[in-house]
Parts: C-alpha cells; sequence; structure tokens
C-alpha cells in the first residue's frame, strides 16, 4: 500500500474517532496491512478494515479528472516541492479524450494553481473562488487552494444528484472485505469494518434512505459508515 493512500485512511479514522457520537476511548492506534489498523480501546484490542465506498459506474468520469488533476500536480511539484491541499470543480461539460486535449486540461489546471502559489507563496494561506462567481474560467467552475496544512493532496470536487445505493452492490463490497479477516496478521478481540463515503466525488456520494441494514448478514463485530465531508455515523451493525 502507498504511503499517500494509508495517510488518507488514517484522515478517515482520525476523523471518525474525532465524531462526537463515536463513545469509544482510543488509547492506541496502530497501523498495519491486514487489517489496515490495530486499535487499543479501554478493555478490549479490535481491528478496523477502511474502505471508500466507490461507484464504478461513476468512477470512469472521475479518474479521467483525477488523472488531469494528477498530471498538473506532478508538474507543479517537480518545479516547486511544494505541498498544497488542492480542490477543484470542473464545469458540467464533457471532457475530450486525445492527448492534445489532456495535455491542455492539464496545463490549464497547473497554471491556475501556479499563479495562485507565485501570489501567496510568502504567507500561509487559503484560497477560495468565490461561491456565486460565473466561475474561474471556462473549464473550472471552482477551485480551493491550501498550504497550511502541510500535507499533498489534489482532487476534483462536485455538486451532483445523490443517487440510492445498490443492496447488492453494498453487501458485496462487505463481503469482499469479510474474506480477508481469516488472513489477518494479529489476534484481536473484535473486528470492525470501516465504510468511508461522501468525500468530495460524485461515485463517493451515497443515498442510504430506508436501506434495511438488519437484512445484512457478515463476519465483522461492528460496521460504521461513516459520511465523510457532513461528519455524520451510521451504524451498520
Amino acid at each position: 500500500m502507498s504511503h499517500k493512500k494509508k495517510q488518507i485512511e488514517r484522515i478517515h479514522l482520525e476523523k471518525f474517532i474525532s465524531n462526537k457520537t463515536f463513545n469509544e476511548t482510543i488509547f492506541k492506534i496502530k497501523e498495519t496491512e491486514r487489517p489496515d489498523f490495530i486499535v487499543k480501546l479501554n478493555n478490549r484490542i479490535v481491528s478496523i478494515e477502511h474502505t471508500r465506498l466507490l461507484n464504478p459506474d461513476t468512477q470512469e468520469v472521475e479518474q479521467y479528472k483525477d488523472k488531469i488533476i494528477k498530471a498538473a500536480q506532478k508538474i507543479f511539484e517537480n518545479k516547486y516541492r511544494e505541498k498544497l491541499y488542492v480542490l477543484i470543480t470542473f464545469h458540467e461539460i464533457r471532457l475530450q479524450g486525445g492527448r492534445n486535449n489532456e495535455e491542455e486540461y492539464i496545463n490549464h489546471v497547473f497554471e491556475i494553481v501556479e499563479r495562485v502559489y507565485l501570489n501567496n507563496k510568502d504567507f500561509e494561506f487559503h484560497v477560495s473562488s468565490k461561491l456565486n462567481s460565473p466561475g474561474v474560467s471556462d473549464l473550472i467552475e471552482r477551485i480551493d487552494i491550501n498550504n497550511s496544512l502541510n500535507f499533498s493532496h489534489w482532487q476534483h470536487f462536485g455538486a451532483y444528484i445523490v443517487e440510492s445505493i445498490d443492496h447488492k452492490w453494498f453487501t458485496n463490497v462487505i463481503q469482499k472485505k469479510e474474506k480477508d479477516i481469516i488472513h489477518y496478521d494479529e489476534k484481536v478481540d473484535e473486528h470492525w469494518l470501516l465504510l468511508v463515503s461522501d468525500f468530495g466525488t460524485k461515485a463517493s456520494t451515497k443515498c442510504f434512505y430506508g436501506f434495511d441494514f438488519s437484512k445484512i448478514n457478515t463476519k465483522f463485530d461492528r460496521i460504521y459508515l461513516y459520511s465523510f465531508m457532513p461528519d455524520s455515523i451510521t451504524i451498520v451493525k
């Protein structure tokens, strides 16, 4: 697992356990490969497997946007060696394929971030475009850039219609994760699954209204559904 992926998982976990409705005291978090985390509570030790809920039907479009942003990030960091947290919302337009179009999009994203950075690099800054403006450019609707987190992460972020969760798909995600329990490297008292959604992309955003969690059979002792952006917890089991 990449260091950056583990960093993101750790951010999700720490925000989850900081939620006021999470009624457990955690004394120690140990990062492992299988499971993702071993956590010491007051009277027991638990495993926590982390997974991000991503809809494969919408993920392909978002992967193209992500490819553009990551390429722009690479150009920026090779030139400046600066850690920025960048969120970009593209206009609702069809991004054209092909190398020339892709390079144009990449350079456009890089140049906008570079301009903001050069204008503010001597300060700790958090710059956001105006909410009610017509947009940053013909390509980008909104951008948010922050150098105060000392964490390098660039991603796309947008508004969209939230779709209802598919019961079969959701159940398959859980079943796939529970197959790994027998391969865990350490013995623990309980096995938990942390499902993270709503972290800024359409593919990650789900509606669980009316979903009957009682029909889910699983080997996990506890399953938590954590909606990252609204910072809310649903107990699945």
